[in-house]
């Protein structure tokens, strides 16, 4: 049957009662409960025969697992096969040649190998000449009659009831309403996305709100949350498509304003840009608390490799810890774990770039500085829109598009590319000078020790928000984070060997220095390194013993060290060479 539709209809019965009576009247045993059905497939563009149960069929047939002698019954050749006629008569053929006798129940006839007569062959060439002739014109008149509804799209009235699931068509047909409930889920998903959170995690706490999702039965899925988030069906655009071998495949601009926008751009394209940083990057379930803030950021300062969380359980063993992927392998690396709370703690404390304060309580101190966060996330969101719509216009050149179409849409796409990074570049600039004129601020010991215990306590869905935001933050900002778990001593010790490797007199003394610097206690004290988009960079060496005091700190802008920070009494590290 070409359509579902036809189920409503006499279809499927009639057939099915066409064949039992065919089998009967010529002693035949009918495959009881093996029929064979193609329900909507296509037997125009020879999907049946590809992937339907036609395809089936013939599978069965070269496995032998229908043996010859068999019968197809089908009410009419066209019901095999609207092809055109030579790719029509292939299959045809293939059949009777293979053994097995085709009944066309329209017209009685049976087609058997080796007894076919040339006026059976030229009636089967004429039928299926006849049908694939009529699926052409109807597919035609179809393809042009929504090519038409198309164009009329740019009047933005609708042209059908379909529409996205959080919409639906008005009893008069004359627009576009939004259902409430669906638009607010909606919403909210760009909003987490936007925050740090990600599509997991928005799937599984929807499901354990029970809110109810938009169609399915099987819950909330980070797949279709994807879908949401890419769809931008909720800037109010409409996509128009075609289908190509069975494939949805876009086709022409899209039409701005068709449906009721339901997300602004802002929003739209801060949670792009979120989750392209997530891509490769940190992605994957985070845990009931986002347990691990530095996933796919952290790398070890001795070997590169990627610094992990690992959760060692329970016990005087036990414990949460960062260790890195190249020593836990046994590849090699010197380093050695750091416990996950300690680093945490230390990082929040004394990285005063990330403002926790802010995060936490939304202060309005630094709500000029937020501003310019989301502005400068929406114009990075944009501009890896655009960029991905370049690569598949130049995609649409390469496959043959129209010259001069293309040119034109990559002339804009560029035009709007370079405004874009301008635009970029000016938010960047004043996000400088504003950091540059706020003066530090300094938290007292007692108010860190408060945040990073607020942000250390039991989880909760408010607290998983709050450290994916802050995740989310530390993505923007960051450009390395290195980690030193055992100092700087293997660094040099490094060093030393590919020297001793050069096998040079005058080196000797350098080696002998570096040899009584890699002894020195000093530089087996751990540290991290955090070197900012913005070029600046923060070296901290967390005091032993208490996470949130520090025995130094190293802060560079500009390719200059503006402070050299000492606590505990503590000597200033370049007496030994750091």
């Amino acid at each position: 049957m070409s359509t579902d539709d036809q189920l409503k209809g006499d279809s499927r019965r009639r057939q099915l009662e066409a064949s039992r009576a065919y089998a009967e009247a010529n002693g035949l045993e009918l495959a009881q409960g093996a029929e064979l059905e193609d329900i909507g497939v296509s037997a125009f563009k020879g999907m049946n025969a590809r992937e339907g149960a036609l395809g089936q069929f013939l599978e069965a047939v070269r496995s032998d697992r229908v043996k010859p002698g068999s019968y197809l019954i089908v009410e009419s050749l066209d019901r095999l096969s609207r092809e055109e006629v030579l790719k029509a008569q292939s299959l045809f053929l293939s059949i009777i040649q293979a053994g097995i006798n085709l009944v066309t129940l329209m017209d009685g006839r049976v087609y058997r190998a080796g007894m076919t007569d040339l006026a059976d062959l030229i009636m089967s060439l004429v039928i299926m000449s006849r049908a694939h002739e009529e699926s052409l014109t109807k597919s035609r008149r179809i393809a042009a009659a929504w090519k038409n509804k198309r164009t009329q799209a740019t009047d933005r009235k609708p042209m059908t009831k379909w529409c996205p699931a959080w919409l639906a068509l008005s009893p008069d047909r004359s627009r576009y309403l939004q259902i409430p409930e669906r638009v607010e889920v909606v919403r909210q998903i760009f909003r987490d996305t936007a925050a740090g959170v990600g599509m997991y995690s928005i799937a599984s706490r929807l499901n354990k709100t029970k809110v109810p999702t938009f169609g399915g039965p099987n819950g909330w899925h980070q797949t279709y949350v994807a879908k949401i988030l890419a769809n931008r069906a909720v800037l109010g655009e409409l996509q128009p498509h075609v289908r190509v071998e069975g494939k949805r495949v876009a086709e022409g601009e899209s039409v701005p304003g068709y449906y009721p926008a339901v997300v602004d751009e802002e929003l739209f394209y801060q949670a792009q840009f979120a989750t392209s940083q997530r891509r490769g990057s940190g992605a994957g379930r985070k845990g009931t608390a986002f347990t691990n803030l530095f996933s796919g950021i952290a790398k070890c300062a001795y070997c590169r490799s990627p610094i992990l969380y690992e959760n060692k359980g329970v016990g005087a063993k036990g414990g949460k810890y960062l260790v890195c992927d190249g020593a836990k392998r046994q590849r090699g690396c010197p380093s050695a774990r750091w416990r996950y709370q300690d680093f945490e703690a230390s990082f929040l404390a004394f990285v005063e770039e990330l403002d926790i304060e802010g995060v936490i309580n939304a202060t309005s101190h630094s709500e000029k500085r937020n501003s310019l966060e989301r502005d400068i996330a929406a114009l990075r969101g944009e501009l890896l829109s655009v960029n991905g719509l370049m690569e598949k216009t130049y995609a649409v050149l390469n496959q043959g598009g129209p010259v001069e179409f293309v040119t034109g849409k990559l002339n804009e796409l560029e035009q709007r590319r370079t405004e874009l990074t301008k635009g970029l570049g000016a938010k960047s600039l004043e996000q400088q000078e504003l950091l540059g004129r706020e003066s530090r601020y300094h938290r007292g010991k007692e108010e860190i020790r408060q945040l990073v215990d607020m942000l250390q306590s039991p989880s909760s869905e408010d607290l998983f928000k709050i450290r994916a935001k802050v995740a989310s933050q530390l993505k923007a900002l960051i450009d390395t984070l290195l980690v030193a778990s055992i100092g700087e001593s293997p660094r040099i010790r490094k060093s030393i060997d590919q020297m001793k490797k050069l096998d040079a007199q005058d080196l000797e003394d350098v080696i002998a220095q570096m040899e009584q610097r890699a002894g020195h206690p000093d530089q087996s004290k751990r540290y991290f390194s955090v070197a900012f988009r913005d070029s600046a960079i923060r070296i901290v060496f967390p005091a032993d013993g208490d996470p949130l005091r520090y025995q130094q700190q190293v802060v560079a802008r500009g390719g200059t060290i503006e402070a050299v920070e000492l606590e505990d009494g503590a000597e200033a590290a370049s007496d030994h060479g750091t």
